[in-house]
């Protein structure tokens, strides 16, 4: 097999998933779709019969609570987070942008921070205009 040949059998290959991918994903939200309606009929008879499950010979449904957070204003945040200590309230993981222009900037990785870099290989199609120059 020719570099050529491994490109062009990649690039196939790549199509093949796109397209069953997309497939998928149709069939997919469909199903989604109905669920969706399903878990929701759920809830409002769990609302309605005051209970937060249903035991059945087909299977149990059952209620579950989850929190989700996000920030709507940083600056706000951040000077709530200093005037009340509240550095709990943050992740601990690290920008790697940042980490990347402190590196670049001083040759050397910030105390404490592991960094890496990983090569991948890249497959694109040939553009309009080259596939053109080929030819």
């Amino acid at each position: 097999m020719t570099v050529d040949e491994a490109i062009a059998h990649y690039l196939r290959l790549r199509a093949k998933k796109s397209q069953i991918e997309a497939e998928t994903k149709d069939k997919l939200a469909e199903i989604k779709e109905v669920m969706e309606k399903i878990e929701g009929w759920l809830q409002r008879q769990a609302d309605a019969q005051g209970v937060t499950s249903f035991k059945t010979k087909a299977g149990t449904a059952f209620l579950t609570t989850s929190d989700f957070a996000s920030v709507a204003d940083w600056d706000a945040v951040l000077q709530w987070v200093v005037d009340q200590n509240a550095f709990d309230m943050f992740e601990r993981r690290v920008n790697k942008s940042a980490v990347r222009g402190y590196i670049e900037a001083n040759n050397a990785v910030p105390p404490g921070v592991n960094y890496g870099t990983r090569i991948d290989v890249s497959v694109r199609k040939p553009s309009a205009s080259a596939s053109k120059t080929k030819e």
